[in-house]
C-alpha cells in the first residue's frame, strides 16, 4: 500500500487484481460444491517464489521480500472476495512458509500451494 493525495492505495494494483484472478479460477476448479466455508477453519500455505538470478547459491530461505505476512494477507483478501470462505475472520490456526523453486517436492514452478479445512474438536486444546 502506499499514500498518496487520493489516500491509500495498491503499489501494484494490476499484480494484485492478477493473482485474485487466479485464486478465484484455482478455487472454481476445485469442485467443492459447499463453498462459502464455514465455521472454524485451519489453513496451511507454502508460497514456492523464484530464486532471484542475483541471490547467492548458499541462500536456502526466501529471507527478502516480498514478506510473508503480506503474501498472507493478500492470499486472505482473494480468497475471500472470491467467495471460498465468509470472512478470513473465520481462520483460528495458520501455518505459512515460503520457499525458493527446487528445495522443495511441493512445486516446480513458483506458485502457492493451499490446505484449508474445518477444524476437528479438540485438537487446540
Amino acid at each position: 500500500m502506499v499514500r498518496t493525495s487520493y489516500g491509500m492505495r495498491h503499489s501494484k494494483p494490476m499484480a494484485i487484481n492478477v493473482f485474485r484472478d487466479q485464486v478465484a479460477q484455482a478455487v472454481s476448479k476445485t469442485g467443492i460444491d459447499e463453498l462459502p466455508l464455514a465455521g472454524a477453519l485451519t489453513m496451511s500455505v507454502t508460497f514456492v517464489l523464484a530464486r532471484p538470478k542475483s541471490a547467492p547459491k548458499r541462500r536456502m530461505w526466501p529471507e527478502v521480500k516480498p514478506d510473508l505476512d503480506k503474501l498472507v494477507r493478500a492470499l486472505c483478501d482473494a480468497l475471500t472476495q472470491c467467495g471460498a470462505w465468509g470472512d478470513d475472520a473465520q481462520l483460528i490456526h495458520l501455518t505459512a512458509t515460503k520457499r525458493y523453486v527446487g528445495t522443495s517436492d511441493l512445486l516446480d514452478v513458483p506458485g502457492v500451494v493451499v490446505e484449508i479445512g474445518p477444524v476437528e474438536v479438540g485438537i487446540f486444546v
